[in-house]
């Protein structure tokens, strides 16, 4: 970035004096040549970079036969939707750190499928990882383990499709990928090579025919599913007003039964109210005949009744629970 020439003189600090011309244009032509660096990129936005790459390469209809600046608008666009908050990278930034990247991969993945032709007995897959790292960092520090770990099953970074130079420079950079997700000179090493456009555009138009034809079909059968649905529907609205009906008639069985029920126990209750009116009735009947019994003089009656109204009243007195008179005579 450029900085502007500076407007008039400036002043000395100590002396206040004007600088001289040939000063202050030495000072523009420093200012014209410093090189302004933006801050590095972060772990997420290197991951949104890579993703970039692998969503952009990987479309076989519009992702090939892309000229330099199309390939990378798109990269550069995807960044921009899945970029991290507050990252602001421009396109040339976006490209600069893909080079980047791509050459550390590059070098890296050699050093790791020359570690892993060695096959060295009683090493795991991260010792020949970590050999791989110490091998890298003989010449520069290795930053991208984060890249490494999303792109390393990728067929661009395969065993036989590392058997590249090492040295390659940042020429990449000025040229997009020609065939899928493989560069420019490598595309007939990647052995499971990707769809092309002409396949991948014939197999989307069979699909199409395909499901034109059938269609019909679907409809058919979707039409049957909605008129068996509707008469499901309808019976089970029937089988509920059915049920419903016999509740209510159930319901209505059971309150004349709990009616009835009510009646016959009100019933029963009243013949023990009237039973023991009538028991009271003969109760008191039964006293006043005793009393009229227990009311007469002896001395008074005829002597025939005397020994009767004797034994009616030892009776009466023996129920009633007390001793009767005496049966001696004068």
């Amino acid at each position: 970035m450029t900085g502007q020439p500076s407007q008039g003189f400036s002043t000395d600090n100590n002396h206040g004096s004007q600088e001289p011309p040939s000063l202050k244009s030495q000072r523009a032509a420093k200012k014209k040549n410093v090189s302004r660096r933006g801050t590095a990129f972060t772990k997420e936005e290197d991951l949104v970079v890579c993703s970039a790459f692998l969503n952009i390469s990987k479309d076989p209809i519009t992702g090939v036969n892309q000229t330099s600046g199309g390939y990378y608008k798109r990269m550069h666009d995807y960044f921009n939707e899945h970029k991290p908050e507050g990252s602001n990278r421009s396109q040339i930034a976006v490209q600069h750190r893909w080079a980047l990247i791509q050459k550390a991969m590059n070098k890296f993945c050699g050093h790791k499928a020359a570690i892993d032709r060695l096959n060295e007995s009683g090493k795991s897959e991260q010792d020949r990882i970590d050999d791989a790292v110490k091998m890298y960092e003989k010449t520069e520090p290795f930053t991208i383990m984060h890249c490494w770990r999303k792109l390393c099953n990728e067929a661009k970074w395969s065993n036989k499709f590392l058997e590249l130079n090492n040295s390659a420079s940042l020429d990449g950079m000025s040229s997009p990928p020609t065939q899928g997700h493989a560069e420019s000179g490598n595309q007939n090493t990647d052995t499971s090579r990707p769809e092309g456009r002409d396949s991948a555009k014939r197999r989307r138009s069979k699909s199409f025919t395909e499901t034109s034809s059938s269609s019909t079909a679907v409809e058919v059968l979707q039409r049957l599913q909605e008129k068996l649905e509707k008469t499901e529907q309808k019976q089970d609205q029937q089988m509920v007003e059915i049920l419903s009906r016999k509740d209510e008639k159930i319901k209505i069985q059971r309150d004349l039964f709990n009616l009835q029920k009510k009646h016959m126990k009100m019933s029963v209750q009243q013949k023990k109210k009237e039973n023991a009116i009538r028991e009271k009735e003969s109760e008191a009947h039964l006293i006043s005949a005793e009393s009229s019994i227990m009311s007469i003089d002896i001395e008074k009656v005829p002597p025939y009744l005397k020994n009767y109204y004797l034994g009616m009243q030892r009776q009466i007195m023996e129920r009633r629970g007390f001793s009767g008179p005496s049966n001696n005579e004068d």
